[in-house]
């Protein structure tokens, strides 16, 4: 028998990954730390990128009746932002979930801000006053130590991914690595208008001392070896703010 023909069929499925947007310095020199009060719980909500440029977009949230916006940033030069869906390093489900972390004001150095935390309806809450008198200007809070393992994972990722209800003020993000001579530090913008989502890149991080000024240093950001991260506030406005965070990713 003589064989006619042969039909191959070539399937060829191309799957397109999607940016997915569905959703500082705890210390001064020669201070102290001071250990921050209890976190309180609550049964109802309260309601200049450094080098990197910032687009957004509204969403709605299945788990708020409150407007969500997704922001990306992006290193300079820009760079293509992806990102997979990774369990969150922290989030705040529970009011358990919120232990470890504290707050650090500039009180420590002689300043007058204050700042308190709060856990609301899954939320960790930074509110207080930040004051420039006496040389201050800064509130921050600080997690608890990243599991080694979870830091390699993450590390698997393009960098942070934020989901924060904020006041409009723009915040700093400090990492902080087993390396003791500093951190790494990138600008985290909020919005006024509800929850948003924040992708940093991790090269959008510089190295800076643990007063969060330049740093030099020849050695790159090693995302696994993050052992905390913070939030600082220093944007020099005196005046009232709030910082609410969902969940780190």
């Amino acid at each position: 028998m003589t064989l006619g023909s042969a039909i191959a069929i070539v399937v060829v499925t191309a799957v397109t990954g999607a940016a997915m947007t569905a959703c500082g310095s705890d210390e001064r020199a020669g201070s102290t730390t001071a250990a921050s009060p209890a976190i309180a719980t609550a049964s109802t909500s309260p309601q200049a990128t450094m080098g990197a440029s910032v687009s957004s977009e509204a969403t709605t949230s299945a788990n708020s009746t409150a407007p969500v916006t997704t922001m990306l940033l992006q290193a300079v030069p820009t760079t293509v932002m992806t990102t997979t869906t990774n369990r969150p390093v922290f989030d705040f489900l529970t009011a358990g979930t919120a232990d470890g972390w504290r707050a650090t004001n500039d009180t420590v150095m002689g300043g007058v801000s204050n700042g308190e935390l709060a856990w609301t309806n899954g939320v960790l809450v930074f509110t207080g006053e930040l004051s420039l008198a006496n040389g201050g200007g800064f509130a921050s809070i600080r997690s608890p130590e990243i599991d080694p393992q979870r830091a390699v994972d993450w590390a698997s990722s393009t960098g942070p991914r934020v989901q924060v209800d904020g006041d409009g003020r723009t915040w700093t993000v400090e990492l902080r690595t087993d390396d003791d001579s500093g951190g790494w530090i990138s600008s985290l913008p909020t919005s006024p208008d509800g929850l948003t989502d924040v992708e940093l890149s991790w090269a959008s991080f510089v190295p800076a001392t643990r007063f969060l000024e330049p740093r030099a240093t020849d050695e790159p950001l090693d995302p696994a070896r993050i052992v905390s991260l913070a939030f600082f506030l220093v944007d020099g406005i005196e005046g009232p703010f709030r910082l609410g965070v969902r969940s780190i990713a």
